[in-house]
């Protein structure tokens, strides 16, 4: 056997070794983009296949949801504790309650799949979840381990946690719209 016999591979051989070559490089690149996805990720928790999820704030992307949540969560929280709540204290605590619903069942729609994902309506849901999640911060800024955040926040956050854990287990099925 010659020295020059030991450097060449059959033509199969050869072509399994180019497409192992190949996938190595795919990978590389995608944990590569993953690396980057991760360093960009900023008030986004989203990676880049959810990107429709963002807005983008200078070169960064910033998650839809908490770009509508917080800023009015902060605001009717510090209104509440000012005296200027937006609704009497007399009808607390059956519209923080209320309005964390809708945003639940959008919530619950989406990770479950039997809705595609809308923009509009979920900053619609999250605008009014935010005014129940400042005014039941405010209760808690006022009164540790008040009922008025913690029971909406453990009830509501619990079934959101549930339906994001099924979504991701149905993660195959596709959305119901294309099982019509």
């Amino acid at each position: 056997m010659e020295d020059s016999d030991l450097d060449v591979l059959d033509p199969e051989s050869e072509a399994k070794l180019q497409a192992l070559v190949a996938a190595q490089r795919e990978a590389r690149a995608a944990d590569a983009a993953g690396s980057r996805a991760r360093q960009a990720i900023w008030l986004a928790h989203h990676w880049p296949d959810h990107y429709e999820r963002c807005v983008v704030v200078g070169a960064r992307h910033v998650c839809r949801r908490c770009l509508a949540l917080y800023p009015l969560t902060l605001v009717v929280m510090a209104l509440s504790l000012a005296g200027a709540a937006p609704w009497p204290e007399s009808i607390d605590p059956w519209p923080i309650w209320l309005l964390c619903v809708p945003a639940t069942l959008e919530y619950v729609a989406d990770a479950l799949r039997w809705t595609g994902y809308s923009p509009r309506r979920q900053v619609a849901v999250t605008l009014l979840v935010a005014v129940a999640l400042g005014r039941g911060l405010s209760y808690e800024m006022a009164n540790r381990w008040s009922w008025e955040f913690w029971g909406p926040l453990l009830v509501f956050g619990t079934v959101w946690f549930v339906s994001a854990v099924v979504g991701h287990l149905w993660g195959s099925r596709p959305p119901s719209a294309d099982r019509a």
